[in-house]
């Protein structure tokens, strides 16, 4: 199977998704990271900004924030290219790229150093840890010489046996879920 098949499967899979799944789903990913050592331990931390056929990622960038963390959120800046801007709070978020969600003009760019953690967006996933992205590469060139730890969102009935994968493709160290593994 190619990544544009399996990204047109994952999509039709995701349109028989009821609103209950998705957000019992949402709730026991989030509980999953509150409950992880790497989370809780973690100063830095860096999440996408969820739309809504995403694993919602507000609540996590909330908690973090109350628990004061520093939030690194995307930015896209170019073809491809993304740096991760720091907010405060979740007003300091606009529409932006895609009607993607990002940080307003005043957020000062985290750099990867300073990252302990990343939350990735996918649109599938392996128990391997190869993810799909939607193909446009904003995460895999970001990610690629990051070595902070790496978590991958995804709802479980979207997930796949083994995701198609290529030579730059970035592995994730956990990929998590609302199954049981």
């Amino acid at each position: 199977m190619t990544k544009q098949e399996a990204r047109r499967l994952i999509r039709s899979w995701k349109m028989k998704l009821s609103t209950e799944y998705r957000e019992r789903a949402n709730q026991i990913i989030f509980k999953k990271i509150l409950h992880m050592e790497e989370f809780r331990r973690a100063e830095v931390i860096f999440c996408y900004v969820s739309m809504e056929d995403e694993v919602n990622t507000w609540p996590v960038i909330a908690h973090a924030l109350k628990e004061g963390k520093r939030v690194g959120v995307p930015l896209c800046t170019g073809d491809g290219i993304m740096e991760v801007r720091e907010i405060t709070s979740l007003n300091q978020l606009v529409k932006g790229a895609y009607g993607i969600m990002e940080p307003d003009s005043s957020c000062r760019e985290i750099q990867k150093e300073e990252i302990q953690l990343g939350l990735i967006p996918c649109v599938s996933a392996d128990r391997e840890g190869r993810r799909l992205g939607h193909g446009a590469g904003y995460y895999d060139r970001y990610l690629q010489d990051a070595e902070f730890k790496k978590a991958a969102l995804c709802w479980e009935k979207l997930m796949l046996d083994q995701i198609p994968a290529d030579g730059y493709d970035i592995c994730m160290d956990w990929i998590i879920s609302d199954g049981k593994r």
